[in-house]
């Protein structure tokens, strides 16, 4: 991890509580949502993943690395901020 840095390694790796309590984006305090895996794109660095509701979507990956099927995500504006657990 680069010192120089701090900010947006917080941001990737370790998200903040959002205003509901929950996992939140650091910059604007969004709320994460969680997302299973189901299908992955790695050469574009992409992966449908489905909500707990059911509701699917193309998340971009690139921020966390390489994925796998099964994985829980949190996500925010389509984009893996990181790893459930993570």
């Amino acid at each position: 991890m680069r010192d120089d840095l701090p900010h947006f390694a917080s941001a990737v790796g370790d998200p903040v509580a959002a205003a509901d309590g929950g996992p939140g984006c650091l910059t604007c305090s969004d709320a994460l949502t969680a997302m299973r895996v189901l299908e992955i794109d790695r050469p574009r660095e992409l992966a449908v993943c489905v909500t707990e509701g059911g509701d699917r979507c193309t998340v971009d990956t690139a921020l966390i690395g390489t994925v796998s099927r099964g994985e829980v995500l949190l996500v925010q504006a389509g984009t893996a901020l990181t790893r459930e657990g993570g």
